[in-house]
């Protein structure tokens, strides 16, 4: 029924980042796979859905343990940890982001990510959901001709991930919810200004005094907030940014390493690298090639 491959790469394409006017998201991945394999205990320091398509399997949130079959959902908030074991003929939907925060519309943001930390971990029945509709209606289909454009995917993704707060029967809209934990608030500013000063050497100091707390006080509630150092949280949203420049641009690689705030480009190409698996130039290259066998 679904060209489960080609979904996911176009998904990836077209639906990274998803601007709105008063809430916007960045998607760090798209996942659209049939017979998923179990995976090891871990966690995440962003916010992942995913969806049951077929298939079975066993869902772990911290001590507590879920059923996966057709028609079901989880939620993974940050910092929890998760695994997916006893899997047969698992299909998943899947899709791994974070709100990105405006100052403009920061109560709005805060909100909508208290209303996903109020969600359920889990909840069946979910096949016939307006959310899992229109996330259905992003998927190439076998007859190619009634798939829908991907000029619609942006979107369309926007109001997929702004439904699910309602899909796991967060009370009320995210819009009247209360607002975040002013710790939580503290490290989304800090994340904010990480992002917005990114070509220089953004240091724990720097931020911490811009958010008038100490350096031990920053560190703890990143620790404690979101399991990740400063520095790891750096070194994150620096190859992120990298990666949305090779997407949509054609700078020169020792451009975005600069931009990005890497010493050099050796250093920039030997950490992107390792964390993605592929050189810069080498990603650009196939990001291109799929681009331009998906339009």
């Amino acid at each position: 029924m679904y060209h489960w491959s080609k979904s996911e790469e176009r998904l990836n394409r077209y639906a990274g980042r998803l601007e709105g006017e008063n809430l916007s998201f960045l998607v760090h991945y798209w996942g659209t796979v049939q017979h998923l394999t179990a995976n090891s205990i871990h966690r995440h320091s962003f916010y992942e859905i995913c969806y049951v398509d077929g298939g079975t399997g066993i869902y772990t949130d911290g001590d507590q343990m879920y059923p996966l079959y057709e028609g079901v959902a989880f939620c993974t908030i940050p910092g929890r940890l998760h695994q997916i074991k006893d899997v047969d003929g698992l299909n998943l939907l899947f899709v791994a982001f974070e709100p990105m925060e405006r100052p403009s519309a920061q109560e709005v943001t805060v909100k909508y990510i208290e209303a996903l930390q109020r969600c359920a971990v889990w909840t069946e029945h979910a096949s016939d959901s307006p959310a899992i509709q229109i996330w259905k209606s992003m998927l190439l289909r076998s007859e190619s001709d009634t798939s829908l454009p991907a000029s619609l995917l942006p979107k369309l993704a926007h109001v997929l991930l702004q439904s699910f707060p309602g899909l796991f029967g967060a009370s009320g809209s995210f819009e009247s919810a209360p607002l975040l934990s002013s710790a939580l608030q503290l490290v989304q500013k800090a994340k904010l200004y990480i992002r917005d000063n990114l070509g220089g050497p953004v240091s724990l100091p720097e931020v911490a005094a811009y958010l008038n707390v100490s350096e031990r006080q920053l560190s703890r509630l990143f620790a404690e907030s979101i399991h990740e150092s400063f520095s790891s949280m750096v070194r994150t949203e620096r190859i992120r940014a990298a990666e949305l420049m090779l997407q949509h641009t054609r700078d020169p690689i020792k451009e975005i390493a600069e931009r990005t705030g890497f010493s050099s480009v050796h250093y920039f190409t030997r950490l992107f690298t390792k964390f993605k698996g592929i050189p810069p130039a080498a990603y650009r290259a196939r990001w291109a090639l799929e681009a331009d066998l998906h339009e």
